[in-house]
């Protein structure tokens, strides 16, 4: 026990009055009038009588009064933790109610045992305690402001409905700590009404509560459950033809400890019911659903794979698009003087790519005119000269622009002769090296960070300790130039160079199989799709998106107006740079855009994040124990340390209720002196 103004204890000095009181009291004399004294005789008094004090009650009632005025005044406060907790435990709460509205709240009744839970919580707050409401799945916001109010608070907690997100506990509980930050009441309490679902922890950094604050955890979950869930759609077009046939492959996951004899999958096409199959999944099995293959309009097609609905329904559909595969236009530069088979190992290699497919022209050095490059993404220069004059600059043009060029030196390339232009392309190479004497040069480096090598990134994924190259092209690259791959002696193998918007390959040995066995190797064909796809800056259409993800509007075709998969209209802003659309519902979202050189529509599906859909709950104590206050209750004491005298005791606030306590014991002296008054009489 400590004392704000210790020096008021002089005050105590003040107990003197009532025992003073006590011992002065004097008894009555009554007056007895007596005509003459002169017949009596005179006795001297002898006895003295003795001071002693007769109602110690009321001595004892008065005393307590002074001491508790004195001690009130003094501002006594408790400077112990513990002591603290207790002193404040009477007073005031300040409650967060964080609800948790991921989609699997909608499993089964968990919503409506959540919302029950939150409004009990509402109810039953005291008449000083102040709440606030914040609903989170992968964000987290706040419904209303720390209030008193309850019908405030039970409009907030009934305006929240589950959403399409996945849960975030660390979110929830980051803004619950900034809204208990503001309030510097001694009792703070987290509520948090969840499902206890694993993955929203899934071990992550938890934000710890402030110190003094508490956490409570109303689990809404099951202890059991089943669900099926479809895990992903495949759409495979046919490599042959006008690539219009398309086959949707879905797959389904089981997550029950029992088996599910039957279950129905369906497949929509624009609003239309294409298929319908019947699949059997073992405990927590997997399966996968095939179906017809089957022609697609041109355009941009909505498809849709449904199963069954059951106590999960979000899961139950996988929505995407479906157009006619975009092929990849390349255009192969031969030298003039080539053999016709010369291309056959590339030429090859692409025309079996799935993934994109590639759609192959071919063309002499001659020939290289604004016309062939007008519809090519790729330029392929096998083992032929750069091109002087015109043919050059558009060459150049084509590359800054951000088209791709690939160059397969050999012995027809012929560096002496090209133009000036052509060290903005690339090192000009020094004479080829031969190491046919020494059975062929290995490459001793690759760089498999590199987007090229990526299909080799994994252990055992491609052997290029096999490849033997017997002449390749001395190059030196420059300062700015990325080296990809290195042969045993050093030189290089592969070169990147940007130029402009495009990117520039150059493999230093000629693709012809002489000068090197590559092209037989297994590595071959997906290393040249691979490289083909980089140079272009292909990227694949997505055929959906997730739950969260974000899409960026081109900021020169005009205003945006976004429909969302529940009907809403959102108008997009022409910001730099474009407007950021971020994907809140499951399904399909129309961007509309006007305004530019033509209007455009673009469909995008949208699905939800399949994590949220594993139902695995989580270890509630390890779960405080992580977001508990750092250090545990001794880093309470130490935060509580840190206050100052004036700070714990305006927390307190102890001398409020010792002054009731004089307040009462002098209405109590009252009564008792009154009573000891009329016994006297």
């Amino acid at each position: 026990m400590s004392l704000l103004s210790p020096w008021l204890l002089l005050g105590l000095g003040a107990l003197a009055i009532p025992v003073l009181v006590h011992l002065m009291h004097r008894e009555r004399k009554d007056v007895v009038f007596f005509p003459s004294l002169m017949f009596l005789e005179r006795i001297p008094y002898q006895a003295v009588r003795r001071q002693r004090i007769r109602h110690w009650l009321l001595l004892v009632l008065r005393c307590l009064a002074v001491v508790l005025l004195v001690l009130a005044f003094a501002r006594p406060f408790l400077a112990r933790a513990g002591a603290s907790a207790v002193a404040g435990s009477g007073r005031a709460r300040d409650i967060v109610i964080l609800l948790d509205r991921s989609y699997s709240m909608d499993y089964g009744d968990r919503w409506a045992r959540a919302v029950a839970a939150a409004r009990h919580v509402v109810t039953g707050m005291s008449g000083g305690d102040r709440a606030a409401v914040v609903y989170f799945a992968g964000t987290a916001s706040a419904a209303s402001p720390l209030t008193g109010d309850k019908a405030v608070l039970v409009s907030a907690i009934d305006s929240v409905h589950p959403t399409a997100g996945t849960t975030r506990y660390g979110a929830a509980l980051r803004l619950a700590g900034q809204i208990l930050g503001d309030t510097a009441r001694p009792r703070r309490e987290v509520v948090l009404i969840s499902d206890a679902q694993r993955t929203g922890w899934a071990g992550r950094r938890m934000p710890r509560l402030s110190a003094g604050a508490t956490l409570t955890q109303i689990d809404v979950g099951d202890s059991a459950t089943a669900d099926v869930a479809i895990t992903g759609v495949d759409v495979r077009h046919d490599a042959g033809g006008d690539r219009a046939q398309v086959v949707v492959a879905a797959r389904l996951a089981n997550r029950s400890a029992d088996s599910v004899a039957r279950r129905a999958v369906t497949l929509e096409v624009n609003g239309r019911q294409v298929q319908t199959r019947s699949v059997g999944l073992s405990a927590n099995g997997t399966a996968t659903v095939t179906f017809d293959a089957m022609r697609i309009p041109a355009g941009a097609s909505r498809g849709v794979v449904r199963t069954g609905a059951d106590a999960l329904r979000r899961d139950n559909a996988w929505y995407f698009t479906l157009g006619r595969a975009r092929s990849l236009p390349v255009l192969l530069v031969e030298s003039p003087d080539a053999p016709k088979a010369e291309d056959l190992y590339i030429s090859h290699a692409l025309d079996i790519g799935d993934r994109p497919s590639f759609r192959v022209s071919e063309v002499r050095t001659t020939g290289l005119n604004a016309a062939a490059l007008r519809d090519a993404a790729l330029l392929i220069l096998n083992d032929a000269p750069l091109p002087h004059g015109e043919a050059g600059r558009r060459l150049l043009a084509f590359v800054k622009g951000g088209g791709g060029l690939l160059v397969v030196l050999g012995g027809r390339s012929r560096p002496d002769d090209w133009p000036a232009s052509a060290s903005e392309l690339l090192p000009h190479p020094s004479a080829p090296i031969d190491r046919l004497a020494d059975h062929g040069a290995m490459l001793g480096f690759l760089d498999r960070s590199h987007p090229v090598f990526e299909p080799f990134d994994a252990p055992r994924s491609g052997d290029f300790s096999a490849a033997r190259f017997f002449r390749y092209w001395n190059m030196s690259p420059g300062a700015a130039d990325r080296q990809l791959a290195r042969f045993d002696d050093g030189h290089v193998a592969l070169l990147e160079r940007r130029v402009g918007a495009g990117r520039v390959l150059v493999l230093t040995s000629a693709l012809d199989g002489v000068w090197n066995d590559l092209p037989v190797q297994p590595v071959f064909l997906p290393l040249l799709q691979q490289a083909a796809t980089y140079a272009a800056a292909y990227t694949p259409d997505r055929p959906w998106v997730t739950v969260g993800e974000a899409v960026r509007t081109d900021s020169s075709a005009g205003p945006a107006v976004a429909i969302t998969p529940s009907g809403a209209h959102r108008r997009l802003g022409r910001g730099r740079g474009g407007a950021t659309l971020e994907f809140a519902e499951q399904g399909f979202y129309e961007i509309r855009q006007s305004g530019g050189a033509h209007d455009s529509t673009r469909t995008v599906a949208v699905n939800v994040d399949l994590a949220e859909s594993d139902l695995t709950r989580l270890d509630s104590q390890l779960f405080a124990t992580a977001v508990a206050p750092s250090g545990g209750p001794r880093a309470h004491a130490d935060a509580l340390a840190q206050l100052t005298p004036a700070d714990l005791e305006r927390r307190q606030s102890v001398w409020w209720y010792l002054l009731v306590a004089a307040l009462l014991l002098m209405g109590a002296e009252t009564v008792v002196a009154n009573r000891l008054s009329r016994t006297a009489r």
